[in-house]
């Protein structure tokens, strides 16, 4: 059988990044967030004890921007702060103004 792609390496949180309280770690990422401009729009929801980092994006970033940009803000966070984490984002509801005027609900 023929591998198509290199295997990636996924790191777990440190010993020290377990070992700090939940408002360390929040305030550690949101101090990335808070130093550059282009991540003013970002707020932290949750981040876990496992590496998990919910975000929530309060301004659209158009799709063919969004996945680069979230990848090198996850880069630096992994860089800056612990190499064991992931961003996620908090899902959000359909926003089609179209189909909410028709009364057409997704269900999640």
């Amino acid at each position: 059988m023929t591998q198509l792609f290199e295997p990636y390496e996924t790191f777990n949180v440190s010993k020290s990044w377990l070992q700090q309280s939940k408002k360390f770690r929040l305030w550690e990422i949101n101090n990335i967030l808070n130093s550059e401009e282009i991540y003013k729009d970002i707020r932290v929801k949750d981040v876990n004890e496992d590496g998990q980092v919910v975000l929530i994006i309060e301004k659209n970033i158009p799709a063919n921007e969004r996945g680069l940009f979230l990848l090198s803000l996850e880069e630096k966070l992994k860089q800056l702060v612990e190499k064991g984490i992931t961003i996620w984002l908090e899902p959000v509801g359909d926003k089609s103004k179209l189909r909410n005027l028709r009364g057409v609900q997704i269900k999640a």
